[in-house]
């Protein structure tokens, strides 16, 4: 019988370990979509380390580009469009917004989404929109924006939506999902696993609690005791490490409804008028 070469046998393995890690990857919309109050917006593509990602400015009341903005990160396979309703809450008290699509989402064109990844996309566009005085969060956009800010963006607050509490270690359902999904075999998810930690060792080593209680910025953490993507222990655990920081309990609103409830975005609006 002839034996295929070991070789060929560790491409093979390669090949499945990053089908893997592509469908760990975000699902792009067929057709990127543009919040409503964007339009009126200046647009920009802003260069990452990591591919271009593109990102909208709004200067409302005919204020100074130079003044202070909000900048505003969604989560996994969303894109601006969530911000919508808070985009107009903050347009009727004159305050600036920053938003992007994320590296994998929307209009960006980046195509690789990590923590790490998508914490130096906002640096960029940070830096290349700004200033930034304050900062908003949903879902993923939390922990990489707590990276961002971990990193040196400069923000005076920061509201956290239904954050999750990602590991350092590459763990957890998506992997098994990805699996099953494929079909693949045990040494090509190790094998995936191996190379998600590697690429990601370019950034310092992420622990959320740990970054979050190193932050200065004053932060309020907001959750639905009803979301069945991040459990709420998520947003205690991160709150408690936080120093100084504020928690939120609403009901009846989910993951994502949370986001563009009107009552909540005036609270998040008071925050960060205070």
């Amino acid at each position: 019988m002839t034996q295929t070469p070991a070789s060929q046998l560790d491409a093979d393995l390669d090949m499945e370990a990053r089908r893997v890690l592509d469908a760990l990857q975000p699902r792009r919309r067929a057709r990127p979509r543009l919040a409503e109050p964007l339009r009126e917006a200046v647009d920009r593509e802003v260069a990452t380390p990591f591919g271009p990602v593109m990102a909208w400015r709004l200067d409302p009341w005919g204020s100074s580009a130079t003044a202070p903005a909000t900048l505003l990160v969604h989560g996994w396979e969303d894109d601006n469009c969530l911000w919508a309703p808070l985009i107009d809450a903050c347009i009727e008290v004159g305050r600036p917004i920053v938003a992007l699509d994320l590296p994998g989402h929307g209009f960006s064109l980046a195509e690789d989404c990590s923590i790490g990844r998508a914490a130096a996309a906002i640096r960029a566009v940070a830096e290349t929109m700004g200033p930034i005085d304050s900062v908003v969060g949903h879902s993923f956009g939390c922990p990489a924006l707590t990276r961002a800010l971990a990193d040196g963006l400069g923000a005076r607050r920061a509201v956290l939506i239904a954050t999750p509490l990602p590991s350092a270690k590459a763990t957890g359902s998506g992997w098994v999902r990805a699996q099953e999904a494929l079909g693949v075999s045990d040494a090509a998810l190790e094998r995936a696993k191996a190379m998600a930690v590697e690429r990601e060792a370019i950034f310092p080593p992420f622990d959320y609690p740990v970054l979050a209680a190193a932050m200065t910025a004053k932060a309020l953490f907001i959750h639905s005791i009803d979301d069945e993507d991040c459990t709420p222990d998520s947003s205690r655990t991160l709150a408690d490490a936080w120093p100084g920081a504020g928690l939120m309990w609403v009901d009846g609103l989910g993951h994502r409804r949370l986001a563009q409830d009107p009552a909540t975005l005036q609270r998040v609006v008071e925050f960060l008028e205070g």
